[in-house]
């Protein structure tokens, strides 16, 4: 909890499941990435980029947060 992965991961990387509470997102590429059943609780999301995500109702967002909608 509490990682900080700003500007990590590059495009399209498969982190479906993962326990992303509380990271640190800020200017993160997420730009495809898989986020099926992924736990985003609490992570900072400013200026991410998520075009073209791929999450499902078991993806978990941040409060107040509005997830990106398919294209």
């Amino acid at each position: 909890l509490g990682t900080t992965l700003a500007r990590g991961y590059p495009g399209g990387t498969d982190l479906s499941g993962a326990d992303l509470r509380g990271a640190d997102l800020t200017r993160a590429d997420l730009d495809g990435a898989i986020l099926l059943g992924a736990d985003l609780t609490g992570a900072e999301l400013a200026k991410a980029s998520l075009r073209g995500v791929i999450a499902d109702n078991t993806t978990t967002w941040p409060a107040g947060f509005t997830p990106p909608t398919a294209e």
